[in-house]
């Protein structure tokens, strides 16, 4: 026992050294155990006792931020009034040039050949003369359509025609061309020419008479007698003075001229 306590007393443990290449940990060493005074007491020397360092993993977490609300899943918060009051700006824009576009071409019909459709032959009116009728394309809601009407010209046979007349019929304007060449079944002409003599004795007037001919059919024969020209006694004549229509025999023209023999 005293052999023991002197050699505990003359060789005292050796002091805890620190070693600065190796990280501080903490040890847990039960209580009337010491590995470095035994160590010390049958070895004479002993390894340095082993550290075992584990490392520490920093606690982390993942935290998720999302823009989206809960009621508007596909529309960011924070902008989607912004945006719809942008959307909705630019919408009503598009909308009004629009509206607008289409009242400046319904508007403003321009003056050519393409404001008339479905152009159609009607019948003769007068000498080498044929009425022709189009449509106007036009808005029917458009208030200058009949100032349209007349100020548009129409081609017939390669030629400009302005209507003789304009008329609304339900809002469908329809225009009225007379178109007066490239006619040939509405020109009439003379045939048969017969002096008739004096009208009188005492006079002075001299009674020529001559059969119209290729008068078209339903045709008015006083305005077509009166409009076919002629010629004779090296003088010309727009027309007959006067017409008489004899059944089977056909339409007679009939001027009275100037004769001092009479």
């Amino acid at each position: 026992m005293s052999h023991s306590t002197s050699d505990f007393t003359s060789h005292p443990p050796p002091p805890y050294q620190h070693h600065a290449s190796m990280p501080q940990t903490s040890h847990f060493v039960p209580q009337g155990h010491t590995h470095s005074h035994d160590c010390h007491r049958h070895h004479g020397h002993c390894r340095p006792p082993m550290h075992i360092v584990v490392p520490t993993i920093p606690d982390s977490r993942t935290v998720i931020y999302s823009r989206y609300n809960e009621v508007h899943p596909l529309l960011p918060t924070g902008r989607r009034r912004h945006r719809c009051l942008g959307c909705s700006f630019f919408t009503i824009l598009g909308a009004m040039l629009i509206l607008g576009v289409f009242a400046f071409v319904f508007l403003s019909m321009p003056l050519n050949t393409t404001a008339w459709i479905n152009i159609e032959p009607h019948f003769c009116t007068t000498y080498a003369t044929k009425e022709y009728v189009a449509e106007l394309n036009t808005s029917r809601w458009n208030p200058d359509r009949m100032r349209i009407c007349m100020a548009s010209p129409a081609f017939v046979h390669g030629w400009p025609h302005w209507p003789s007349k304009c008329e609304d019929r339900s809002g469908t304007v329809i225009g009225h061309f007379a178109v007066n060449h490239n006619e040939p079944d509405c020109v009439t002409y003379w045939s048969g020419y017969k002096d008739m003599g004096c009208t009188a004795s005492g006079s002075k007037k001299r009674h020529i008479e001559q059969r119209l001919e290729n008068l078209p059919f339903l045709a008015d024969y006083k305005e077509f007698c009166a409009t076919t020209p002629t010629r004779f006694l090296d003088r010309k004549f727009a027309g007959a003075d006067s017409c008489v229509n004899i059944p089977i025999w056909g339409v007679y023209g009939q001027w009275f001229i100037d004769d001092h023999n009479c």
